[in-house]
């Protein structure tokens, strides 16, 4: 079991499919937004956290996966600036998004070593 779990950890695809996901769920229009979803900060953490996880297990060079998954939050703020969906750039939520990555890192490393 744990042999099947590295090998489809390890590899880029599902880190490529979340990064994708990512996108589009940031990519929502204001007004599709479901309102009493809880803490924004939180979800950011969330999801930048599993992303971390998921491209330390397909690629473990922490950091490129702590640069590269922090400039991808940013690039996520800038994108619902500049796209016509009434969101808006919101450095915390990009503060957010790193923390969430730097967070996972370690606990990665750690799940990858013990399994």
């Amino acid at each position: 079991m744990a042999y099947w779990l590295k090998n489809t950890f390890s590899k880029p695809h599902l880190a490529i499919v979340w990064t994708v996901v990512i996108l589009g769920l940031c990519s929502i229009p204001r007004q599709e937004m479901p309102d009493g979803m809880g803490s924004d900060k939180l979800h950011h953490f969330g999801a930048f956290g599993i992303l971390g996880a998921l491209w330390y297990w397909a690629k473990p060079n922490p950091w490129w996966v702590i640069i590269s998954g922090s400039l991808y939050g940013l690039f996520i703020e800038v994108w619902q600036y500049v796209m016509p969906i009434g969101r808006t750039f919101d450095l915390y939520d990009a503060l957010a998004d790193a923390v969430g990555v730097v967070v996972a890192v370690p606990i990665a490393h750690l799940i990858w070593k013990y399994t």
